[in-house]
């Protein structure tokens, strides 16, 4: 290669690159996840009236009617990511999720792969590595034919309570593979409400046979106030082609 030609090939090779890297994706906030005692208790009561075998007084019809437009009977725990109405979660859904590492159970406590993707706010799924986890990553595998999503959605950092939330590492940003291919890089927010992500095209229905895996990987973290350890309470998706 001649003097100017490599001029010009290194003058564009800024763009090239440039032109390979994902998009970045910033999400939509959702709700905060209200796991307080209160939360709790109110649901207890709830179950309580809704299984009264005697005649409620006016004042348990109040209350009732008062759970009904507050809870809804579409949730049996606060603790739910999705309700028992139809979901994309009817007939979609990843049949394997990995981890690359996970912290070891404390007492009845996991924090396994799937703790990831159990569809609770009250369990987590924690990287085991050394420092923050970077390069620590989930993988999600689906069958072939699965139905197509377009939607992730994450609950970032461990939001069990505030003060819990606070000490350990949140992610600042994650890569998103399909296949070993990028997807993109998801910026999370540093919050504890849920956040989704609205992914550049559908993904589901290979025509090539293979299984899909999506594959989650830390890049960055916001440090937690007490430990070194990252944390992803839920990750989750939407889609279509199940209604």
């Amino acid at each position: 290669m001649n003097g100017p030609a490599i001029a010009i090939a290194l003058a564009l090779l800024p763009g090239l690159l440039a032109a390979q890297e994902p998009p970045r994706m910033f999400p939509e906030l959702g709700a905060t996840p209200d796991l307080s005692p209160a939360r709790f208790a109110a649901f207890a009561a709830f179950d309580s009236l809704l299984e009264a075998t005697a005649p409620l007084t006016a004042e348990g019809q109040a209350l009732l009617a008062r759970y009904v437009d507050e809870i809804g009977e579409e949730w049996e725990s606060p603790c739910d990511v999705v309700g028992m109405g139809c979901s994309w979660y009817c007939g979609g859904g990843p049949d394997t999720v990995l981890a690359s590492s996970s912290l070891p159970p404390e007492g009845t406590r996991r924090y396994d792969a799937v703790q990831a993707h159990d569809l609770d706010h009250c369990t987590a799924w924690s990287e085991g590595a050394g420092g923050p986890g970077i390069g620590e990553r989930l993988i999600y595998r689906f069958a072939p034919d699965s139905p197509r999503l377009h939607t992730v959605c994450v609950s970032n950092g461990l939001v069990r309570s505030p003060e819990l939330w606070r000490a350990y590492n949140r992610v600042k940003r994650l890569r998103m593979e399909e296949n070993g291919a990028a997807v993109a890089e998801l910026e999370l927010a540093d919050t504890m409400d849920d956040q989704c992500f609205k992914l550049p095209r559908l993904f589901g229905r290979r025509t090539d046979g293979r299984p899909m895996e999506l594959t989650f990987t830390i890049l960055e973290v916001y440090a937690g106030e007490r430990f070194d350890d990252t944390v992803i309470t839920e990750l989750w998706f939407d889609g279509i082609d199940v209604h």
